[in-house]
């Protein structure tokens, strides 16, 4: 597997999802080396399997499979930890992306996120070349969070844009699994200015990478 860690991992989920263009990506979970996706289709599996199929994707040959209903799609790249269930658009649920409503503003997020999982990557690739070690490992999992200024923003555009503005926003827990003391300090050298939020159970930073949100815990 290219990288042999997080940011080699990331490095191919990256170039996964700019292959599959406006995909919108209702879930994703990075735990060490491992990464899974879910996506949404709008369209024929069947067909969009077998151009893939030809094209490849992230530069590797793609495995499908189809679950019993024909509705669910699964995708696996060849020779690495990464896969994707592909499902159909009556398949999800807005509650299953936190959101009130789902629309034409989920075309925009595979491009927030791809940008921002990219940007973590040669982050990850640039602590470990500055303070040498293993490869670090982190868990990375998206999420959508209720955008409190949704309706302010939804009232400053014309009406027929207005399906286009998110009424959620994409976050990106970020968590340490292994990496040395000195991967650790290379890697906050480098971030932003972040925000500290206090709870009784943890202390968490907010930065924000290529616009994105990402939760940072201690």
């Amino acid at each position: 597997m290219a990288g042999g860690g997080s940011s080699g991992v990331l490095g191919i989920g990256s170039a996964f999802m700019t292959d599959l263009g406006s995909l919108f990506p209702a879930r994703m979970n990075l735990a060490g080396n491992e990464l899974e996706f879910t996506f949404v289709l709008a369209g024929d599996g069947s067909e969009w399997a077998r151009l893939r199929s030809v094209a490849g994707l992230a530069g590797r040959v793609p495995r499908f499979s189809v679950d019993s209903g024909g509705r669910r799609l699964r995708v696996e790249l060849t020779g690495t930890a990464v896969g994707a269930l592909i499902v159909q658009p009556g398949d999800l649920t807005p509650a299953a992306v936190n959101a009130p409503h789902l629309g034409r503003w989920q075309d925009r997020m595979a491009t927030t996120v791809q940008l921002a999982v990219d940007e973590i990557a040669r982050m990850l690739s640039r602590c470990r070349y500055r303070a040498g070690g293993p490869e670090p490992l982190i868990d990375l999992e998206l999420a959508y969070e209720p955008d409190r200024d949704y309706r302010a923003r939804a009232a400053d555009v014309h009406e027929q844009f207005r399906a286009v503005v998110a009424p959620v926003r994409p976050v990106l827990q970020l968590r340490w699994r292994s990496a040395t003391p000195a991967q650790r300090k290379a890697f906050r050298d480098e971030l932003p200015d972040a925000t500290a939020v206090r709870s009784w159970f943890r202390r968490r930073r907010t930065i924000s990478v290529m616009g994105l949100e990402v939760e940072l815990a201690s």
